[in-house]
């Protein structure tokens, strides 16, 4: 029996075999020069009949659709396949000329899609020419000229060069607004990204036109017009208008219909699944906002707000709003809740854009993978993860159905730049600093961020390199390891000490959302005391070594880790120094908490409590607490607490609570300029050696602070009134930091 299988299995194969050689046979390839018989071959289908006509015509189409094919000819002869094929030419030689900025050809060579040893196809020109167009008009090079030359060889090669003519760089002389605007020109000429020229403006691009500029700026206007009650707000036209060979105007037609009124908000719930008491809930955090003129951030916030509650209350829902005319001027919003559709896989997670980063980055910003069931909301978690990471300027997604079962998730990222060679000098009531680093948040694609810098000042001098691998060896733990070295000899202390360490630390997610930072660090302490100082600061000169574990638990919903808008990050964390000259313990508790109660209005509380205590000995000066002038504005660095003739000596034990809210300042949006009011409060107390009184009284101050990335560089400038002091305090009401990069 099993011998008549062998030969049954024989002889099926040997059929096979067969009928792949007359398969091979029975098809003649004539014209190919460059591209092999097996790769035309290769391309046909699985089971191929050549006496099948619709077959044929795939294979034709097929042949056509690699693009190495100028024209393809199939003909049926006898039995016997014969395909004739007239190969596109390759392409020899490429080149980019007629201007002399060679930064701008290395771009030009990277966005073009003729490149060399490739297959040449004549629609690529006009693509590319396209592409060059729409790059020089959006640099400000209106109208230029592009000319290209295909000269033919020998062996079916080809040289292809293309010749720009580039135009004046153009500027923007004037910004009109036309139309039935409503506001003044003056308040949208705030609003747009695009600026009238200016001698002062010579760092900025804002006065340079361009379509993409344009195009940004009809968003920013619809969006200012709808979030102060302009519902049928249209931006008719834009244009870019030339008035000589310098500069042009740019002109922006606008209709922006009547104001109306959110006359009522009502709540619908189509699934029948929520409970009476969140309905009610949900209504009457509605009435706050019914009455009040249509604004679309109010409306899109007040979305998410009730999505967010209903799905954080394990409802499996999706909510949705509508918006209708009722009366003159006046709008009915509509809260609508509708059950999830039916449970769908993640077939595939598509990752498009990403020519350095590695795709599995990405992914490691995604709350969900394939195979995993579809959660709406650990989707639009992830995509906003992957807009506040800083590695792209834009992350566009899509969630494209497949069938019932399935759906597949598109992202589209668009990457930035992620290394920065700088240098700076700046002034401020802290002293004088020069600096310079090296910073590369994306080295090899692999999301790895090293980061070193040398900061030299009057009365601090601090360097250090750190290495941070968010995916250790594809575990999803982040390593880092950090070396640093410090001088310190700050005007209101009597000694200076010199810090040399290293540190390793990891950071991963133990549950959803919860994050556990354990580490190690090792450093060297020399004190050197002045000869004016105190008997007890003379007594810890010298050097000292210690070895400290550490370690944080805390739990973070922050939308993001850099300019956070909501959400919190709460925690405590410890630091034990056994292996020590001077054994310790440190303990603490952190948490801040930031919400968008209000367009352009972002709340903030900030609090940190600390406890440091030294087994048997004291607590050496630089480990001792302090709070720094960063938390506790109105007060100078280190100039609160314990203190000893004019030594603040740091205490075991500190705190500081800040409130923070931004608030608008006049200036328009493309400044970036940041405005806030705070509330601070911070108190250092408690010395282990008895040496200095300290005071439970609680420090505070209240003030305005400002910052703004000028073209010249940072500039910060806070003031502070301090509202409870002590006498022994160091006051400094006024702060100011301007510095330059380069």
């Amino acid at each position: 029996m099993l011998s008549k299988f062998k030969k049954f299995f024989f002889f099926f194969f040997f059929l096979l075999f067969c009928n792949f050689l007359y398969a091979n046979d029975a098809v003649e390839v004539k014209g190919n020069k460059n591209i092999s018989k097996n790769t035309i071959l290769n391309l046909a289908p699985v089971n191929f009949d050549i006496s099948n006509q619709d077959l044929i015509n795939n294979y034709q189409k097929k042949l056509f659709d690699t693009g190495f094919f100028k024209n393809v000819f199939i003909s049926l002869k006898d039995k016997k396949l014969f395909v004739f094929v007239e190969e596109n030419p390759l392409i020899n030689f490429f080149n980019i000329d007629g201007f002399d900025l060679k930064e701008l050809k290395k771009k030009l060579y990277k966005i073009t899609k003729i490149k060399e040893n490739s297959i040449f196809q004549e629609y690529l020109i006009k693509e590319d020419i396209k592409q060059i167009s729409k790059y020089l008009n959006n640099l400000g090079y209106l109208q230029s000229d592009i000319k290209y030359q295909v000269k033919i060889i020998n062996d079916n090669k080809i040289n292809i060069f293309y010749t720009i003519n580039l135009n004046n760089k153009f500027k923007t002389k004037r910004i009109f607004f036309i139309g039935d605007k409503f506001f003044k020109s003056s308040t949208l000429l705030d609003v747009v990204y695009s600026s009238e020229y200016g001698w002062w403006k010579f760092l900025s691009k804002s006065s340079i036109p361009s379509e993409s500029i344009i195009n940004y700026d009809i968003s920013r206007l619809k969006k200012f017009y709808l979030n102060n009650g302009f519902y049928d707000v249209q931006i008719n036209s834009s244009s870019i208008k030339l008035i000589d060979n310098q500069y042009v105007n740019i002109i922006y037609s606008i209709n922006s219909g009547d104001k109306y009124v959110i006359d009522e908000i009502e709540l619908v719930d189509n699934s029948k699944l929520v409970n009476v008491e969140s309905i009610n809930f949900l209504k009457k955090k509605y009435l706050e906002f019914s009455k009040s003129f249509y604004n679309d951030f109010e409306v899109k916030r007040l979305l998410k707000f009730s999505s967010d509650y209903l799905t954080k209350s394990n409802y499996n829902i999706i909510v949705v709003n509508n918006l209708t005319k009722t009366n003159l001027n006046k709008l009915k919003l509509s809260f609508i809740i509708s059950s999830q559709p039916e449970i769908k896989i993640i077939d595939r997670i598509t990752i498009t854009g990403n020519s350095v980063t590695d795709d599995f980055v990405i992914r490691n910003f995604m709350k969900q993978s394939e195979g995993d069931i579809f959660n709406r909301n650990k989707y639009l978690q992830s995509i906003e993860k992957l807009k506040g990471n800083g590695l792209f300027k834009n992350v566009t997604s899509e969630i494209i159905p497949l069938n019932k079962e399935k759906v597949q998730i598109n992202i589209k990222v668009e990457e930035v730049p992620t290394g920065e060679i700088s240098g700076g000098a700046g002034a401020g009531t802290n002293g004088a600093n020069i600096s310079g680093g090296i910073r590369e948040n994306n080295f090899l694609g692999k999301g790895i961020k090293l980061n070193s810098n040398l900061n030299i000042g009057t009365q601090k001098i601090f360097g250090f390199f750190e290495y941070i691998d968010p995916d250790y060896q594809s575990s999803g733990n982040s390593l880092g390891l950090k070396f640093f070295a410090e001088n310190n000899e700050f005007d209101n202390a009597s000694y200076q000490n010199k810090l040399i360490g290293a540190s390793i630390y990891t950071n991963y997610e133990i549950f959803d959302q919860i994050f556990l930072n354990p580490g190690f660090t090792f450093e060297f302490d020399s004190v050197s005391a002045n000869s004016d100082a105190s008997s007890l600061v003379k007594k810890r000169d010298g050097d000292y070594w210690s070895s400290k574990g550490f370690y944080s638990l805390s739990k973070n919903t922050k939308n993001r880790s850099f300019q956070t808008s909501e959400g919190y990050n709460i925690g405590f964390g410890q630091g034990i120094a056994l292996l020590s000259e001077i054994p310790f313990i440190s303990n603490s508790i952190f948490g801040s908490y930031y919400h968008e109660y209000k367009e352009n209005f972002i709340g903030s509380v900030r609090s940190k409590v600390e406890t440091i205590n030294a087994f048997g000995d004291d607590v050496k000066f630089s480990d001792r607490l302090f709070v720094s002038s960063n938390n506790l504005r109105g007060f100078s660095h280190r100039g609160i607490g314990p203190k000893i003739d004019n030594d603040f000596i740091g205490g075991n034990y500190s705190f500081y609570t800040s409130f923070s809210s931004t608030i608008p300042n006049g200036l328009p949006d493309k400044w970036n300029a940041i405005s806030n009011i705070f509330l601070d409060t911070a108190n250092v107390w408690g010395v282990d050696d008895n040496s200095a009184e300290s005071s439970n009284k609680i420090r505070s101050s209240l003030g305005f602070g400002f910052s703004w990335v000028s073209p010249l560089g940072p500039i910060s400038i806070t003031y502070a009134e301090p509202i409870s002091k002590l006498t022994t305090d160091d006051v400094e009401q006024f702060n100011f930091k301007i510095g330059s990069a380069f």
